[in-house]
This record gives structure tokens, sequence and C-alpha cells, in this order.
């Protein structure tokens, strides 16, 4: 098999570039593995080097190495979509990180030597208009406090899941609804402000927030969690809640919160809505959203 790291230099703080990429080189010197190192240039890059690639050879067994956040994670998956010889896996190195936080040993993740010698298991994408999604959509406050955090980091220095705390708290102190038209497979339709929709396949968010807690990468659903529009006090009532993810236990959520495994669902903004894939935001408009059972082929790293 060959093995090939797509490397995000730019990912968290230069980790990728800086730690991992010694750890690449030695691992794959000492398992004597086929491999290569593909540094991405910018946004979209490592999409297009690995769909190319499996174009180029169709028939060739390649497991390609994400190897940054959750944002490169899902190029190198909307790149080797549809080609089923191709496998992908996770070396985590951005800031969140929270595809990997699903799995038994998060930190196995960061053991070259077991990714080479990982298991490709079938998991589930989310699908919408020509791409998919690996780990979660968010609409409304998570991507609000996505953007709040990169202000943060960029003039604080602040990191990780203490800084989704601080823009969390920046971002509701606005008190913002985002005004939404959610249809669901079974018919039923939500036109209200929401405090946020999230669309997960897996669980956790914003570094380390369960906010989908029943999400399974491989049942072939997808977990919906409808938040409507609520005040500071119940949201700083269930903000730790969240985290855990034992908020859909708490007395208050059956009156706030509407939370479903579907097969399908479109949410429609009044004009245009932003939309964080995968940590990544975006511009949207209407959006058909469905779940593509087994779609893919994941490397889970031995013993993990």
């Amino acid at each position: 098999m060959k093995h090939i790291f797509i490397l995000n230099p730019a990912a968290g703080p230069k980790k990728a570039e800086k730690t991992i990429l010694p750890r690449i080189l030695e691992a794959v010197k000492d398992e004597n593995v086929d491999y290569e190192i593909h540094r991405t240039m910018n946004v979209g890059d490592g999409e297009n080097f690995v769909r190319n690639r499996c174009l180029a050879h169709p028939g060739e067994d390649i497991r390609f190495y994400a190897v940054g956040g959750d944002g490169t994670l899902n190029e190198v998956a909307n790149g080797i979509f549809g080609f089923p010889k191709a496998e992908f896996a996770f070396i985590p190195a951005g800031t969140g990180n929270d595809f990997a936080r699903i799995f038994a040993d998060p930190r196995a993740f960061l053991d070259i030597k077991k990714q080479l010698r990982g298991r490709a298991i079938p998991i589930d994408l989310i699908r919408y208009d020509d791409r998919v999604i690996v780990n979660m959509l968010n609409i409304g406050l998570d991507c609000a406090v996505v953007t709040e955090v990169d202000m943060l980091k960029e003039k604080y220095f602040l990191r990780g899941p203490f800084a989704y705390m601080v823009g969390v708290g920046v971002v509701f102190g606005r008190n913002r609804g985002f005004h939404l038209k959610v249809t669901l497979e079974d018919g039923r339709v939500y036109d209200q402000e929401f405090t946020l929709v999230a669309v997960g396949n897996g669980a956790f968010c914003g570094g380390g927030f369960k906010g989908v807690p029943r999400a399974e990468i491989d049942d072939g659903l997808l977990d919906v969690s409808l938040v409507n529009k609520v005040n500071r006090r119940t949201f700083a009532s269930l903000i730790t809640k969240y985290h855990k993810g034992t908020h859909l236990e708490s007395p208050a959520a059956g009156d706030i919160i509407t939370y479903v495994k579907c097969r399908s669902l479109s949410i429609e903004p009044k004009d245009t809505m932003q939309i964080c894939v995968d940590g990544e935001v975006h511009c949207s408009g209407r959006l058909d959203i469905s779940i593509v059972p087994s779609a893919i082929q994941f490397s889970v790293p031995e013993g993990c």
C-alpha cells in the first residue's frame, strides 16, 4: 500500500510541520513503507491533489493521511469520495481535532506507527450539494463562535476549548437569533428563530463540545439538534452540560431542544446564512442534506 501524507503547514500553531513531520519521517523509515509527503499550498489544494492522484491511479491501494485539522480531513475526504480503493486517515494537528475525539483513544491518532498499522472501516458521510462532511455541520451560534474564535486567537492568542468558551460568551452576549426554515424527512417543519442548528455524523465540535452526543459514524443516520432561541440565563445554565454532552438529560432541554435521528432534511434561510463545515466557515443558501451510509473507508490506528 502507498501511504501519502497530506500535510497542512498552516494548521494549528504550525504543529504539522514542526512536530508531526519529523515523527512521520522516522516512522516510515522504521516501518519501511512506501510513502510520499504533500504539503498543501492553499485552501482546496489537498482535495485537488488527492482527487487527481486517485484519477491517475484508480486501481492503486492508497491511504491518504490528513495531517492538520478537521478542515484538512474534510478536504481529503472530498478528494477520495467515489474512489472505493482509497482510504483516508487523520493525524490531528489543528485546533479542534474534533473527529478524533469520538474514538476510544484519541492519543493513538498521534502515534504514527499505530497509524501505519491501522485498519480501515466503513463510515458514513453527510452530503449536501456536491460536497461531503466527515464530522459536523453547524449553523447559528456554533458557526458564529468559530468566526469569533479565529479573531480571539489572532488578537489574544487564546487556544483550544478555552478560546471556544470565550467565543461562546462573546457571541451569546449579543443574544442573536437565526431565522431558518428546517424541514425534516418526516414532514415536520420548524420555521422560526434558532440559537443553533447542528447536523452531526461525529459527536464533537468546537474543540471538545459534545453537541450531538448520540451521534455514531456508522449507523446510517444524521443526528440533528435544533436549539430554539433562548435567553442568556437559560443558555448559561446549559453550557457546561452542552460541553459534556449531558444537556439532553436536563429538564430544560425538552422545552428548547428538538433532537432527532433521520436520513435527510433541508435548511433554508430567508436570504443567505453562514455554515460551519468541519470547522470551516462558508456562506450558503438553501441546503438539502442527507446521509451517505458506509460512504468511505477510514483507517483507525492500531489498537484504537
